[in-house]
């Protein structure tokens, strides 16, 4: 019999992951509100039901793919969420980026209630999905993790970073640091070389084929100078720059250059660009220096 598998937001990434599992033979049920979404997750064999409660009603294990902190809470302790379906056996695998703090709320709302649950964190896109190369942050009890481990390696690699909830979120918001850098310094070097005469692609390729570069610098100046693949949701982008900012004050870290990055963010913010792609955020520049 298929191992029945639930998953708790039906985005970018995550009908991805209900199609990557339905294909590796996993039973999937889900729940959405967009008719588009239940559409296109039934039409490649998923089961949708009526509430979050009733996917976990039906499944051994339910992965939560949703985008933020408020969304996490309400999927896993809301009304008529997780934890009011859970059954013996039940437990949760996070891949959520939220804060650290309110990851270990919820880590303790499924412990009372005896429901394991998996801090992970993803990093890499639909494609490493595809692919099963994503890279899993994984924290949490380790004989739960090995219950759940060959549903969690169909997307990827694991990184085991502790048994303490929370960890793994610290882990990715570290990442998060220099994904946020890395594009706020590649929109400064494309409106210098604009500003300077020069031709943003051609200064883009000698960089990306120096020390400075890295397979994400060139991902980012493509999207921006050729209008190349998604690099992801700017809004999203908004949200985990300000986890590392908040990490930092939660430590009492100064951090100097991401903070000065999280400016622009915060720009693209009020110009109201918190839906648009992330190399969109070339334009806080534009309007700042009329490059």
């Amino acid at each position: 019999m298929a191992e029945k598998l639930g998953i708790i937001g039906l985005g970018r990434m995550g009908i991805v992951a209900a199609k990557k599992y339905i294909g590796a033979g996993y039973e999937v049920f889900g729940y959405a509100r967009r008719q588009e979404v239940i559409d296109e997750f039934e039409s490649f064999g998923g089961h949708h039901m009526s509430s979050i409660r009733k996917v976990a009603e039906e499944s051994d294990k339910v992965i939560v793919y949703v985008l933020n902190d408020q969304q996490v809470i309400d999927v896993v302790t809301g009304k008529d969420g997780i934890l009011d379906g859970a059954h013996e056996g039940t437990g949760v695998i996070c891949m959520a980026t939220i804060d650290r703090d309110n990851l270990e709320m919820v880590a303790r709302k499924c412990a009372e209630k005896s429901v394991g649950f998996i801090d992970c964190p993803v990093t890499g896109g639909p494609p490493r999905i595809e692919a099963g190369t994503l890279t899993l942050i994984a924290a949490g009890d380790r004989s739960f993790l090995e219950e759940c481990r060959a549903i969690m390696e169909v997307q990827g690699k694991i990184t085991f970073v502790g048994e303490e909830p929370g960890l793994g979120q610290a882990v990715k918001h570290c990442n998060q640091l220099l994904v946020g850098t890395t594009q706020a310094a590649t929109m400064e070097v494309i409106t210098l070389a604009r500003k300077s005469g020069l031709d943003p692609k051609l200064v883009c390729e000698v960089a990306g084929s120096g020390v400075a570069g890295s397979d994400y610098f060139r991902i980012i100046a493509q999207s921006v100078n050729e209008g190349g693949a998604s690099i992801g949701g700017l809004g999203q982008m908004i949200k985990d720059v300000g986890l590392v900012v908040n990490d930092a004050r939660r430590v009492k870290t100064p951090l100097l250059v991401v903070n000065a990055a999280y400016q622009y963010y915060l720009s693209a913010l009020s110009l109201g660009l918190e839906n648009a792609d992330t190399s969109d955020l070339i334009k806080v520049l534009e309007k700042m220096t009329r490059a």
